[in-house]
């Protein structure tokens, strides 16, 4: 299979598991050592993002894709740059915004994770 057809539908795995909270498909999705960096400046580490979604804590309404680039850099690493339009709570604290993703997603021999992330807030 293509490798960016791959991606895509790694996405799209990515964002169902976000919306759903599904952290068990989250846990598949990302590398254990993955380094996120928030909007905010603010380094998450795997364990800090399946416990935010396990906590209960936070809800997310609604995930809108407006622009999506996916560079192939070889067979093993694809760079993703994603704009969303993100709506969501986190404990009692309401968030709506367009925001910039920056995903590299690495095939480790057995599957694709991300292995580092970023965003910035376009428009709040």
């Amino acid at each position: 299979m293509d490798t960016k057809i791959q991606i895509e539908a790694l996405e799209e795995r990515l964002i169902a598991a976000m919306k759903g909270s599904n952290v068990a498909e989250l846990d598949a999705l990302l590398a254990d050592g993955l380094i996120f960096t928030n909007h905010n400046g603010h380094l998450i580490t795997k364990q800090d993002d399946l416990q935010t979604h396990s906590s209960g804590k936070l809800e997310i309404y609604s995930i809108d894709i407006s622009a999506q680039l996916i560079e192939v850099l070889d067979s093993n690493t694809a760079i993703v740059s994603v704009v969303k339009n993100l709506s969501s709570e986190y404990d009692g604290h309401v968030s709506v915004g367009i925001f910039r993703f920056t995903r590299v997603w690495h095939f480790n021999g057995s599957q694709w994770q991300v292995v580092a992330a970023h965003s910035s807030q376009l428009v709040s």
